[in-house]
């Protein structure tokens, strides 16, 4: 079985400053400041509209509001409340997957 390559936070931090000749701290805080604000901008769906955050060419994050709601256990007949929630999901188009599959 092969071994998984994993790329960190900070290799994707030491990588982006080397290629655009920034300061590590200076690429650190701005991938800090991003990921901030993905983060409240997804948790921040609410019943006024779901969210899609469009990080790069063919790959998005969106997020959807599922209200709360009630549920009956089929097998006991007991119902139980569900609070609400929010679901984030990834998404990749097919011409980024068939980008990332061409010979270059």
């Amino acid at each position: 079985m092969k071994e998984k390559i994993k790329v960190t936070k900070e290799n994707l931090i030491k990588n982006i400053a080397k290629q655009t000749n920034n300061s590590i701290v200076n690429v650190r805080d701005i991938y800090n400041t991003l990921e901030k604000i993905v983060f409240d901008t997804l948790s921040s769906v609410d019943t006024n509209g779901d969210t899609s955050i469009r990080l790069f060419e063919g790959i998005s994050l969106d997020g959807t509001y599922i209200p709360e709601k009630t549920k009956k256990n089929n097998l006991t007949g007991k119902v139980s409340f569900v609070e609400s929630k929010i679901k984030p999901k990834f998404n990749v188009t097919r011409s980024y997957c068939e980008k990332l599959n061409s010979k270059q």
